[in-house]
């Protein structure tokens, strides 16, 4: 200890620094915010009226998420991307600059990413499996396998047909494995077992359906399916409509950062590709294995768990490559960067987190600290059930890829709509600075009109960062901390 505080005035001196001197305090030490805009319903004079009351408060940035509409408001609504809305992002950003905000947005609406103009081609996909014991008793005996499944019928695609067969050699059994799939009518499902000895087999038709996710919460005009994140091509075509929007509609620099949040795509566990990319970057082809790789989590053996985490470290290569580093290149050459929340993701987190710009963590739920008269709100508390770990992948990822920030999506959920305190708040802050964080992002604020009846237009689920809550007079002494402590830990 004798040692640490001879050597920290040589550290502060190296740096300029006398002990008695505050550091220099950047924009980014303060705290943003995510920017709910219901409906997108948003008008020039209160989106000022709201970025001013933001920055009166010590709020030094927002993130624009559009969200479904107000009730009985929907002829305000605009649609995403559209001319209007377009307008109304350079109005954010032009009178952002000036107030010292800055204009971070989502690129899409709601979450995970998807929207009109994602196809069921490009929808994110699921892998639907068909098994049949078929004795094989006669030269031109054929197998019907078409789809069963009534919901994915109209666009499942037939992938492969594979025909297994043990085989007793010497003290060995091994396999025989035989491809199908070019003896089968991918129309009717009908295929020819002409190839097949006769014998008993094992038949494993593969289909590629679709999850059918809609994105949750989406704004008007950014309703739709939720994109194959595996696919190359599917995440460049969904980018395509920014690209649209910005070039034709857009004048202004575009928002600082895009931003992507937790990875909530439901069923997803397949990819057109993924069979060629399995076997070209694991040296094996897995539909020789289907058996193995389909066998219950009580039926496994060593090789089957190998497969299967081939399986898996595949589609998070696909993840990686196709989706986070092809969306952060895309922002970049819009002279953007990238914000990423990657935990539910199916792949390695350190990588994903490492990818982007500014990995980000998310605290959810109030923690109990077991503080001494500290309100606890039994009945309205969400309970923070989060492990410290998995705010500390963001971070950890930060740090091995030399980034300079760390952001989370603060305080989601701990109590109820203007029943948070911030003394209620200030503990789960903490711990996530003491996690790594440097960078948070209040979760959240709602776009209002200064017109609208108290408490104005909500989000139904957030700590209310607003005017339309009492404790917005103390905001400023509160965002004042946070921006001290942040502007030592981006330091």
């Amino acid at each position: 200890m004798k040692r640490l505080f001879a050597i920290l005035p040589l550290l502060l001196a190296s740096t300029g620094i006398n002990a008695q001197e505050w550091i220099e305090t950047r924009p980014e030490a303060k705290p943003y915010t995510r920017w709910w805009w219901l409906g997108s319903a948003v008008d020039s004079a209160n989106l000022s009226y709201n970025l001013q009351e933001y920055a009166r408060a010590g709020i030094g940035g927002v993130e624009i998420t559009p969200i479904y509409g107000v009730q009985g408001n929907d002829k305000n609504d605009i649609p995403y991307l559209s001319p209007k809305w377009m307008e109304a992002l350079e109005h954010v950003v032009t009178k952002g600059r000036d107030a010292g905000i800055e204009t971070n947005m989502s690129t899409g609406t709601g979450w995970p990413f998807g929207g009109p103009l994602v196809s069921i081609d490009d929808a994110a996909a699921k892998a639907i499996f068909q098994h049949y014991d078929v004795e094989v008793t006669k030269k031109g005996q054929a197998l019907n396998v078409a789809c069963t499944d009534a919901k994915q019928k109209k666009f499942a695609r037939l992938e492969k047909v594979m025909a297994y067969k043990a085989v007793k050699e010497g003290k060995a059994i091994n396999r025989v494995v035989v491809d199908l799939t070019p003896d089968t009518d991918k129309a009717t499902g009908d295929v020819s077992l002409g190839k097949l000895g006769k014998d008993n087999w094992h038949i494993v038709a593969l289909y590629i359906g679709r999850t059918l996710q809609k994105v949750k919460r989406a704004a008007p005009g950014g309703e739709g399916y939720v994109i194959d994140h595996f696919n190359r091509g599917a995440v460049e075509r969904y980018l395509h409509r920014f690209d649209t929007a910005f070039v034709n509609q857009y004048t202004e620099e575009y928002p600082h950062t895009f931003f992507n949040d937790s990875y909530e795509v439901y069923g997803a566990d397949w990819t057109p590709l993924l069979l060629d990319e399995f076997a070209k970057r694991r040296g094996y082809c897995l539909e020789d294995h289907f058996p193995e790789f389909l066998l219950g989590n009580e039926e496994r053996t060593d090789a089957s768990r190998r497969i299967i985490s081939d399986y898996r470290e595949t589609l998070g290569e696909l993840l990686l490559e196709n989706f986070t580093s092809q969306w952060t290149e895309w922002a970049h050459r819009q002279g953007s960067i990238t914000r990423n929340q990657a935990h539910g993701s199916p792949a390695n987190l350190i990588d994903i987190y490492a990818e982007v710009d500014i990995p980000e963590c998310e605290g959810f739920g109030l923690s109990d600290f077991n503080i001494k008269g500290l309100r606890l709100d039994p009945g309205f508390t969400k309970k923070n059930d989060s492990d410290i770990s998995m705010l500390k992948y963001a971070s950890s990822g930060a740090h091995i890829s030399g980034k300079q920030f760390t952001s989370s999506e603060t305080f989601t959920w701990l109590t109820e709509h203007f029943r948070t305190s911030l003394s209620q708040c200030k503990p789960d802050l903490d711990l996530l600075f003491v996690s790594g964080v440097n960078h948070v992002f209040f979760h959240g604020s709602c776009y209002s009109p200064r017109e609208a009846e108290w408490p104005g237009w909500r989000f139904y689920a957030s700590v209310d960062m607003t005017p339309a809550n009492s404790q917005w007079r103390d905001m400023p002494a509160f965002t004042k901390y946070i921006e001290r402590y942040q502007s030592f830990l981006q330091w």
